[in-house]
C-alpha cells in the first residue's frame, strides 16, 4: 500500500525531537514467500524531522539494480517512516515502491541499526534491515583489545596483475559488512556487501562478498571475493594475512568464470589515548591540507632508525594523479604529480610516534588516488598502498622501535 507522505509532513507535530539519520545505511530487504533477498541502501538527508535521498535495491545475483528518490519522517519514540516516491532507473517502472515502518535501535556494539516491515501496491509485503555505516574510523578504535568489529584496511594482490589493490574491511555486527577495493588500473572502485565469520579461537577469519553494491565503472565486473585469513598480532597493530579465490558473474555477452586468485593483508592499528590526541590535533591544525577533511590511519608500521627515506610512486596506470604530503605537520611534497618513477624524500623523526599524511589534490582519471609508498629505515624497506579522495586523507603511523 503506497501512503501519500505530503500532508502528513505538514501536520507533524513541532514538539518531536529528530534523531540524526543523515548518512549512508546498507542491508538487506526480505519478501514474504519468496527466498530471494535484495541488498538495499540508503542515503539519507535530514532537515529538522524530514527526510530525503535516495534508495537502490538490487536483485541477490546482482544482475538488476533499481534506484529511487524517497521521502520520510521522523515520529520520534524510535520511529521512522519512509516512502520509496519514484522509481528513477530503470525507467518504466516494474519494481515494488516500498512503504516502510521501521524501528531505530542499536547493537550491544553501538552500531545503529533500521529494522521493520514495508507494504507496498500489487506486492507480497516484506522486511527490511539496515546499518548505518559509521562515520568514525579506527581512530576512535580501543586501544589493545581485540574487537573484530571495525574498520580494517590494507591491499590486496592478484596472480596475473603487477600492482597491488587497496583493499578495506569494514566489519559490523552479526556477520555483516562491507569491501572497499580502489584500482589504480580499470575499474576504478567498487563497495561489495559481506559477511564473516570468526573460529571458536577468533584466531581465523572468513570473509565472502555477496555481491556488488556500487562501482565507478558500470561496466567493470568486480571479482566476488572468498578471503581466508589469520590474526596476526604485535603491540603495534592487530592484522590479518591470507588468501582470496573468486569469480566473476555471467552477464548478457559474457559468462561467468573463475578469477586469479591472490594474497591479502588488512590491519587494524593498536592505539592508545596519546596517539589518539595527536591525530586529533593534526586534522584540526590550521595549513594542514585543505579544511574538512577527515583522516584515515591506514597502517601502522615500526622502524629501527631515526633517519628515513619515503619513496611515492604510482604501482598502476599514470593517470594524473596529484597529492600534496605532510610529514608531522610540515608539508614535505606540494601539489606533485605522481609518475612510475618513484620520488624519494628524507625525513627525521622527531618523536617514538610519527604520522605521514596523504592528501589527494587531482584524482585523475581513474578515482580515487592510489598510490604505493615505500618507508626505509636503512635495514628493512615496507611497501604500503596508500589511498586519498576529496573526503578523507589518508594516513599512516611510524613508529620508532628502540634496539
Amino acid at each position: 500500500m503506497k501512503k501519500n507522505l505530503t500532508l502528513f509532513f505538514l501536520f507533524l507535530g513541532l514538539g518531536l525531537q529528530a534523531q540524526n539519520l543523515s548518512g549512508f545505511w546498507v542491508g538487506t530487504v526480505m519478501q514474504n514467500g519468496r527466498p530471494n533477498v535484495f541488498s538495499y541502501q540508503l542515503d539519507l538527508q535530514q532537515e529538522g524531522t524530514t527526510l530525503t535521498g535516495k534508495a537502490v535495491s538490487i536483485t541477490q545475483d546482482g544482475s538488476a539494480t533499481a534506484e529511487f528518490s524517497i521521502a520520510g519522517t521522523w515520529e520520534g519514540g524510535g520511529q521512522l517512516i519512509l516512502q520509496e516516491l519514484v522509481q528513477v532507473t530503470p525507467k518504466g517502472g516494474g519494481w515494488c515502491l516500498k512503504y516502510a515502518s521501521l524501528r531505530l535501535g542499536t547493537t550491544g556494539d553501538g552500531v545503529w541499526v533500521l529494522q521493520g516491515g514495508w507494504l507496498a501496491d500489487n506486492c507480497s509485503p516484506g522486511t527490511m534491515r539496515l546499518v548505518k555505516e559509521s562515520d568514525a574510523n579506527q581512530l576512535d578504535v580501543g586501544e589493545d583489545v581485540f574487537v573484530p568489529e571495525g574498520i580494517w584496511t590494507g591491499h590486496l594482490s592478484q596472480a596475473d596483475r603487477a600492482y597491488e589493490f587497496y583493499y578495506e574491511l569494514n566489519l559490523q555486527p552479526e556477520g555483516k559488512g562491507f569491501a572497499k577495493i580502489m584500482s589504480e588500473e580499470n575499474g576504478g572502485s567498487a563497495r561489495h556487501l559481506l559477511t564473516w565469520k570468526l573460529n571458536e579461537n577468533r584466531d581465523s577469519l572468513l570473509v565472502e562478498e555477496q555481491g556488488v553494491l556500487e562501482k565507478t565503472d558500470p561496466n567493470w565486473r568486480w571479482c566476488i571475493k572468498k578471503l581466508s585469513f589469520g590474526l596476526d598480532e604485535d603491540f603495534n597493530r592487530f592484522g590479518y594475512t591470507g588468501t582470496w579465490a573468486g569469480r566473476i558473474d555471467a552477464t548478457e555477452t559474457q559468462k561467468a568464470g573463475a578469477c586469479a586468485p591472490g594474497k591479502v593483508y588488512v590491519e587494524k592499528p593498536i592505539l592508545n589515548k596519546d596517539v589518539k590526541a595527536n591525530i586529533r590535533s593534526l586534522q584540526t591544525q590550521t595549513g594542514l591540507g585543505t579544511p574538512g577533511r577527515k583522516l584515515k590511519l591506514q597502517r601502522s608500521i615500526q622502524v629501527s632508525s631515526p633517519e628515513l627515506t619515503i619513496s611515492v610512486w604510482d604501482n598502476g596506470t599514470e593517470d594524473g594523479d596529484v597529492i600534496t604530503m605532510f610529514f608531522n605537520g610540515h608539508q614535505l611534497a606540494k601539489q606533485h604529480r605522481i609518475s612510475k618513477n618513484k620520488s624519494n624524500y628524507r625525513v627525521k623523526l622527531s618523536s617514538t610516534e610519527n604520522f605521514l599524511i596523504l592528501q589527494a589534490d587531482d584524482l585523475g582519471s581513474i578515482k580515487p588516488n592510489t598510490v604505493a609508498v615505500s618507508i626505509n629505515d636503512g635495514l628493512r624497506e615496507q611497501v604500503l598502498v596508500m589511498s586519498a579522495d576529496f573526503e578523507e586523507n589518508g594516513a599512516v603511523l611510524i613508529r620508532r622501535i628502540e634496539k
